[in-house]
């Protein structure tokens, strides 16, 4: 992004931007082939990753494409105005969550993500399975555009 459009987010403030959230835009890809998806996700600061519950079917395009991705995108934003406005893009690799990470993955989703993640389906979740994936960071930036305050722009 251009230096000239908003201001650069410390790491502070884009580490709480993120722990606040609860949706974005998740980009992954195989075979020169991008595939996007909104998506539920908990951020943990604390180990600088992202967890997302992948509710699928067999046929899933979602499933295709996560396996074959090598580094995967988030964005996410906050739009208020042209004038007060935040987002955050996340890049690394994406991987499902290790067993002994499960518990901890789940207990941290459900305090942001569970609402958001529920409500799009037309069967009920028990007839999709469930994998639980990590996107471990390895680049993080935060812009935004503040009038006023630098607090939400909601």
């Amino acid at each position: 992004m251009s230096p000239d459009i908003g201001v650069e987010l410390d790491a502070e403030e884009t580490d709480a931007f993120l722990r606040e959230q609860g949706l974005g835009v998740l980009g992954i890809a195989k075979g020169g082939q991008a595939y996007t998806i909104p998506i539920a996700f908990a951020y943990d600061s604390g180990s600088n990753r992202c967890f997302f519950r992948f509710i699928m079917d067999d046929d899933s395009t979602k499933r295709s494409f996560v396996t074959e991705t090598n580094v995967a995108s988030l964005t996410v934003y906050e739009w208020a105005t042209k004038d007060q406005w935040k987002s955050v893009v996340l890049r690394g690799r994406i991987r499902q969550v290790d067993h002994s990470d499960l518990t901890d993955a789940a207990t941290l989703f459900s305090e942001v993500g569970e609402e958001a993640a529920l409500e799009v389906f037309n069967n009920p979740v028990t007839e999709y399975e469930t994998v639980w994936y990590e996107l471990d960071v390895t680049e993080k930036t935060g812009r935004g555009q503040f009038v006023g305050s630098r607090e939400s722009v909601v």
